[in-house]
């Protein structure tokens, strides 16, 4: 067993949030201020056109913890604003959260326990018996997260719930995943649960108490094809051998303004 005193770093992707991310911040901000181990938060904007670099900046003034974001300027998608959080995170231990905090920020220790306990990954779902779900989706957004799943774990890896926004790992696993992950839009799931099968990480699932919220970037028919589409590439990609070299983000940051 590892020590709690280890660092985490928590990476939150973020796309034209400003209306909706500062409540969420400053309530992980707080959360994290209060626990026995250091931390730091990474907004990652993925080319927002509206001022959510601002409104983190603004918020990072004050924050207990530290806070920055990362901004560049063309949306590229979750996967790829990950990818580059993962490269820039230095904790030992490093969590992803979605920026709506539909999963509540106080799940993060049992994922933590569960990477003391030897796991490199450890991710939420909402499938198990003993998950709490307190505000379901509409049921096209979860038939098409059932599918999307039923597929992943046919033909990549077999986890419960591929899509919840809400995983841990170990941080030289988390880097090592996301150094290989090419998908840049929310098909990354299963293209991340492939990579730790394929690599012969120790993956955990754990249940978690999630609620949906107003905002949603998801598009019904885009979004289903383009599911469709990223499982045939990630499965293209395995039998080629693409992923058995990393592939650098490559983006340039918007540097923050002088003060």
């Amino acid at each position: 067993m590892t020590s709690w005193r280890e660092t985490l770093s928590v990476i939150v992707p973020a796309y034209n949030e400003s209306a909706r991310i500062e409540q969420p911040l400053r309530r992980m901000c707080a959360y994290f201020a209060a626990q026995p181990y250091a931390s730091e938060i990474l907004a990652i904007d993925d080319g927002s056109t509206d001022a959510t670099s601002a409104v983190v900046r603004r918020i990072a003034e004050t924050a207990p913890v530290p806070l920055r974001v990362l901004h560049y300027a063309t949306n590229r998608g979750k996967g790829h604003a990950l990818k580059v959080g993962f490269e820039a995170a230095s904790g030992e231990r490093i969590l992803f959260s979605d920026a709506d905090l539909s999963t509540p920020i106080e799940e993060t220790e049992a994922l933590l326990l569960a990477l003391d306990q030897g796991f490199d990954v450890a991710i939420g779902t909402r499938k198990y018996a003993r998950a709490r779900i307190t505000l379901h989706q509409p049921r096209h957004r979860e038939a098409m997260g059932r599918v999307f799943t039923w597929l992943a774990r046919k033909l990549l890896a077999d986890v419960s719930d591929a899509t919840c926004g809400f995983k841990a790992f170990r941080g030289p696993a988390g880097k090592d995943l996301f150094s290989r992950v090419r998908i840049r839009d929310w098909g990354f799931d299963a293209e991340l649960l492939m990579l730790v099968t394929r690599l012969g990480f120790r993956l955990t699932e754990l249940p978690v108490r999630w609620e949906d919220r107003e905002g949603t970037k998801v598009r019904l028919l885009r979004d289903a094809l383009r599911s469709a589409l990223a499982l045939a590439r990630i499965s293209a990609g395995a039998a080629l051998g693409v992923y058995e070299h990393p592939a650098p983000s490559g983006v340039r940051l918007i540097a923050d303004p002088e003060p």
